[in-house]
């Protein structure tokens, strides 16, 4: 059954936008993130065009259109190496950014210490990964078991992905290369590489397949979901397990990202190769990790032709799961979140709806990353608008409000 679209007037009230562009510093955009320490949201830098290091600071208990509530400081002014990260992990004191590509792919982990200031460059320090071995770098996002800080592999060049897993105790000296410990997934299986974000359940850690080879070649998308007990010994192949998504369907496969609803375990679709694509794929943790009866598909094309292509997930601790807008197709970038209650069915439509923002405004679109605060507000990481042309379009979602429909 179909739910007519809120009016326009609706969906003003409820989305605000802020364009940390105009309003913050010019080079305040092109961002792949934002993470929260439970007050302030970061913005994690990553390319305006060229790869930037600017982070921007949000203060959620001030007003998100006034200027004065946004701050910034630019990592580059202290190392030019400090800069083009994706994504961000809190751990419950530091913020880490996760190093990606800034001109080659690196292996510089930033960390910021929350309780110290801001724009004070002291408050900052950083740990080369590559210290560890010349393949702990290209990362993209990371998790939190609760001590450690798992950093995601993706790439050693544009030509060649790895699964190199770098792993950092928050208990001991970040600057300390006896901190940190690697495992390559590749152990276990060649195409156990290439992973898009990790999910952590409160007890293994999930890496999240995307793409095994460069996406410009067929049959690159990967659907191998590598997973680590986190009671058991980080550098033992026993204690790493593996299971195929394409098992389920053959489109199983190029996700970005996903989150854990207590029980679930959901990967968020993008691209499966032939195209962006609305799969969404969960593990029920209740249940045997190497069981096809374990998993489900839903597409979410279901519900709106144009739910699809994501870059990521945020659960809301309590009843619905948000999947994050980024692109139709390459350069088509959109900005319709799609919403699970997880009181409903997963293969009932009735349980999903939908939001475009656009309706708003035509730039609410190329998002990379969001994060949920006071158990009401969605605020989505601007990305890009078209090919070469960054935001800095920041939105604020209030996600109670009677803005959700279905086709």
């Amino acid at each position: 059954m179909s739910i007519a679209e809120p009016s326009l007037d609706t969906l003003s009230q409820a989305i605000s936008i802020f364009d940390t562009e105009t309003h913050v510093h010019q080079g305040s955009k092109g961002f792949s993130g934002v993470v929260s320490d439970g007050r302030y949201l970061y913005f994690i830098p990553f390319s305006l065009g060229h790869f930037h290091g600017q982070v921007v600071r949000f203060d959620s208990e001030s007003e998100f259109m006034q200027a004065e509530s946004w701050q910034t400081f630019d990592l580059a002014t202290a190392n030019a190496g400090k800069q083009s990260f994706v994504g961000g992990v809190f751990d419950g004191r530091y913020l880490y950014l996760i190093p990606y590509f800034n001109g080659k792919h690196f292996g510089q982990v930033v960390r910021y210490d929350t309780q110290a200031e801001f724009t004070d460059p002291a408050s900052w320090c950083s740990f080369d990964s590559e210290q560890l071995h010349e393949n702990s770098k290209g990362f993209i996002y990371g998790t939190f078991d609760g001590r450690y800080l798992y950093l995601v592999p993706y790439q050693l060049t544009f030509e060649d992905h790895h699964g190199q897993v770098t792993r950092y105790d928050t208990q001991a000296e970040f600057t300390d290369p006896n901190s940190w410990s690697i495992f390559n997934t590749e152990q276990l299986h060649k195409d156990n590489k290439g992973f898009h974000g990790g999910i952590f359940d409160g007890r293994f850690v999930y890496l999240v397949p995307y793409s095994v080879v460069p996406v410009k070649y067929e049959n690159s998308r990967n659907g191998r979901v590598v997973r680590y007990d986190t009671q058991a010994d980080f550098a033992q192949t026993d204690s790493w397990s593996q299971f195929d998504t394409t098992r389920l369907h053959p489109n199983s496969k190029g996700f970005i990202g996903g989150t854990f609803d207590g029980r679930y375990a959901y990967f968020a679709p993008y691209n499966h190769g032939g195209g962006r694509f609305g799969q969404v794929t969960r593990y029920d943790t209740q249940g045997d990790f190497n069981a096809d009866s374990s998993w489900q598909i839903f597409n979410t094309e279901q519900i709106h032709p144009d739910s699809r292509g994501f870059f990521g997930a945020i659960y809301d601790g309590k009843r619905f799961i948000y999947f994050l807008p980024h692109c139709w197709a390459d350069n088509v970038y959109h900005g319709q979140i799609t919403r699970y209650d997880t009181q409903g069915a997963f293969d009932d439509v009735n349980s999903w709806h939908v939001c475009d923002t656009t309706r708003v405004h035509e730039n609410n679109k190329g998002f990379i990353g969001g994060v949920l605060m006071q158990d009401r507000y969605l605020y989505l990481a601007p990305y890009e608008l078209f090919l070469g042309h960054h935001s800095g379009q920041v939105i604020r979602v209030d996600v109670n409000a009677d803005i959700w429909y279905r086709a």
